[in-house]
């Protein structure tokens, strides 16, 4: 059984339907037999109904984009967490850069080395952020495919049913 339909579509298609039967059999009488048009067929609205194979790679595409979604939403996190880190030790070297006694190599040593640590921070961040923009990108390639290719697509209940049983 296919997912249902809108209310919005099935009353003009039983309407259609039902206007199609009255037709046919005057149809019928009227119509001298001829040869079966060269046409190309109609594609049927069964056509639209994803096989079990499709559904089950757009259960496998859903699945996917889900798992990439989460692991970038937690680069992100760590990402905002190490932009954070940056900003209050570029405020806290600031704040200590005016109070620093340059006359003393250790006072400058020490906060030389934190510059330093703070540089590496810089770094790390921007290696996790190119990182991201290939997962981010990864995720919009995936949603788009599987919005391409199941999204708004039928498919028969028992099928997505027998999906979940097997797993």
């Amino acid at each position: 059984m296919a997912a249902p339909l809108s209310s919005r579509h099935v009353l003009p298609l039983l309407l259609l339907a039902g206007l199609a039967a009255s037709e046919a059999p005057r149809a019928a009488e009227k119509a001298p037999a001829r040869a079966p048009a060269t046409a190309a067929p109609k594609t049927t609205s069964s056509s639209s109904i994803l096989t079990l194979a499709q559904l089950r790679e757009c259960v496998s595409q859903k699945e996917r984009l889900h798992a990439q979604t989460d692991d970038a939403l937690n680069d992100k996190a760590v990402i905002e967490t190490e932009r954070a880190e940056i900003a209050r030790t570029g405020t806290s070297l600031g704040d200590e850069q005016a109070t620093l006694d340059r006359t003393s190599d250790e006072a400058v040593g020490a906060y030389n080395a934190k510059v330093e640590q703070r540089d590496k921070l810089i770094e790390s961040y921007q290696a996790r952020v190119t990182a991201y923009n290939l997962k981010a990108e990864a995720v919009k390639a995936t949603k788009d495919s599987y919005e391409k290719s199941c999204e708004n697509r039928r498919y028969d209940e028992r099928d997505l049913n027998d999906l979940k049983r097997k797993k």
